[in-house]
């Protein structure tokens, strides 16, 4: 900036410091940006800029407002959870770290998730953790892994990864330190209906007793609302 104009900016500023008329203020005020720019941007397009800018800031969304990407890792109530995508309408996730206490998916030995124990424990003692009003029902397929789908459906507000589920987001699932349950049954065929489906530490799927004690890795769908 030369010399002439840095001076006629001073007088101006100096002019706005002891006049108190508001219109021609602004017109000194304009006329200091349209120097101080140097030709590079008028008055009113200065304005404009500035407009943009503001308009910007105002409409874009904060990052804690976004509903996190698939791998993502975030704390909730002291727990840290993966997220694995979109799910009948709401962010399912996954538990970063199994429970410390390795269970039985049901300590009668059934494979049906619906009268199991472990549910019983998830969806008891262990949602005292959350607040329902953060997560939405999830629907569980209790398709056996030979196809029968004698046990149907079930909704809970904390559930296991199906085989199906298990499979679509491999690559987001942490690989836990031990074996844990899935809540997919091997079989629904009577003297066999006490094989679950559980994950190796390799992450490979295999049949598993109900009545063993092996990892749990709870699942939820998390109200988007809680990320805006």
């Amino acid at each position: 900036m030369n010399s002439s104009i840095l001076t006629a900016i001073e007088s101006l500023c100096d002019d706005i410091a002891t006049n108190t008329n508001p219109d021609e203020n602004k017109k000194r005020a304009e006329a200091v940006v349209s120097l101080a720019f140097a030709g590079v941007f008028t008055p009113s397009e200065y304005e404009d800029e500035y407009e943009d800018d503001e308009n910007e800031q105002a409409t874009a969304p904060a990052i804690s407002g976004k509903v996190p990407q698939a791998g993502t890792r975030f704390g909730y109530n002291g727990i840290e959870f993966v997220v694995l995508g979109e799910e009948q309408g709401g962010v399912l996730a996954v538990v970063a770290e199994r429970l410390k206490k390795e269970m039985p998916f049901d300590e009668n030995n059934c494979n049906d998730w619906r009268g199991s124990t472990l549910r019983e424990y998830l969806n008891g003692e262990y949602l005292k953790k959350f607040n329902k009003g953060d997560l939405l029902p999830f629907v569980s397929d209790l398709t056996s892994d030979n196809g029968m789908t004698d046990y149907g459906t079930s909704e809970d507000y904390i559930a296991l990864l199906s085989d199906n589920l298990y499979r679509k987001y491999h690559k987001f699932v942490p690989k836990y330190d031990t074996r844990v349950w899935t809540i997919t049954p091997w079989s629904c065929v009577p003297g066999y209906a006490y094989t679950e489906r559980s994950v190796t530490t390799s992450g490979a799927l295999i049949n598993s007793c109900a009545y063993a004690a092996y990892g749990v890795a709870p699942a939820c769908i998390f109200n988007p609302k809680i990320f805006e």
